[in-house]
């Protein structure tokens, strides 16, 4: 069993090129509406398992720990109807605000092989004194695993070994990464790409990928710049992933005929109309995704376009879905994927 130290809520010293932005939880990305208020409502910086918690990190390695078996890369259950053998996920922010025994619980009810779960969120749990066997018992009591996780900002050191700790533990198979979209935008492509790539040499004895989520707003904007970072990267568990909302509001479908599949770690889906509802790209991002069906998206062309066993993400972050209990809107979301996937 894993425990922290006494200096785990201390404030994290961040490494890497200043300013970054504080970490990416519920609560950077809360609703609009005020009968669902995430209850991460604070944003916290924590360190659990980054610089002097590294000896923990290397008592798991040596099987002090537990580390969790996984299947071989993208394989799934079969039971969301049309995935095949694709793996599903409920990503982290379309289950936002819900506690994490109940985001295991609703994934498992409605069909998804597991869960994307928050490097922040986690870190705060474990200041409140959870272990990491709190977290595995959860996910063995329902039968899911923590396939993903986010968002890990280029360039932060210390997070990405919380990260690391993270995906070692449980078994995860991804790391999306994004580019600072707040602070420190302004970051050098050749720096980032190796910088990724070294990350990866030093977990691929886990076979942890790095899924890199392009956003129009960042130096990352579209496709083509995430394959160059890939390729800086020069290391096979680095790729993309690949967001309906950032293709079908960034560079549009064109985009996707450079598209590399064989650099497409995952794919994530939502829906939404052509013309923002908001002007600000990151407040629409976050307030009005659709359910899969429910907006404009050309979603078959985007499947269509896509490796065909790509993992497949559901990542709809809406202020209307918030208000729904978790089990109704995972399965609302299950059932809107498998329609979809029924039209391919």
């Amino acid at each position: 069993m894993t425990t922290l130290p006494p200096s785990a809520t201390a404030s994290r010293a961040v490494s890497s090129p200043s300013p970054l932005a504080p970490p990416v939880t519920s609560a950077t990305f809360p609703s609009k509406r005020p009968a669902m208020i995430s209850p991460f409502v604070g944003v916290f910086r924590a360190t659990v398992v980054s610089g002097h918690h590294l000896a923990e990190l290397t008592g798991l390695n040596r099987g002090e720990g537990v580390t969790m078996a996984k299947p071989p890369y993208g394989v799934g259950a079969g039971r969301i109807k049309g995935a095949g053998k694709r793996q599903t996920i409920i990503a982290y922010f379309s289950m936002r605000g819900v506690s994490f025994e109940d985001r295991c619980s609703a994934a498992a009810a409605a069909g998804f092989d597991g869960i994307g779960y928050n490097g922040a969120e986690y870190l705060k749990l474990r200041s409140e004194g959870w272990t990491d066997d709190n977290f595995r018992a959860i996910l063995d009591k329902y039968g899911v695993r923590i396939l993903e996780l986010e968002a890990l900002r280029l360039l932060d050191d210390d997070a990405s070994r919380d990260f690391e700790h993270i995906a070692r533990a449980f078994g995860a198979e991804r790391i999306q990464v994004i580019a600072p979209f707040a602070g420190n935008i302004d970051i050098d492509l050749q720096v980032a790409g190796k910088w990724i790539g070294d990350l990866a040499r030093r977990t691929e004895d886990a076979d942890v990928h790095y899924a890199i989520e392009f956003l129009p707003p960042t130096r990352i904007p579209d496709i083509a710049t995430a394959q160059k970072v890939c390729a800086i990267a020069g290391h096979p568990n680095v790729g993309l992933c690949v967001d309906t909302w950032h293709v079908y509001r960034g560079a549009g479908a064109p985009s996707l005929a450079d598209l590399d599949f064989a650099r497409v770690k995952n794919v994530q889906v939502d829906d939404g109309t052509m013309k923002p509802v908001d002007p600000d790209y990151i407040p629409d991002c976050i307030h009005n995704r659709e359910l899969l069906g429910d907006g404009e998206f050309p979603l078959v062309d985007f499947f269509r376009s896509t490796p065909p066993n790509a993992p497949i993400s559901v990542e709809i972050i809406d202020d209307d879905l918030d208000l729904i209990p978790a089990a109704e809107r995972a399965d609302r979301m299950a059932r809107a994927l498998e329609r979809t996937l029924a039209r391919i």
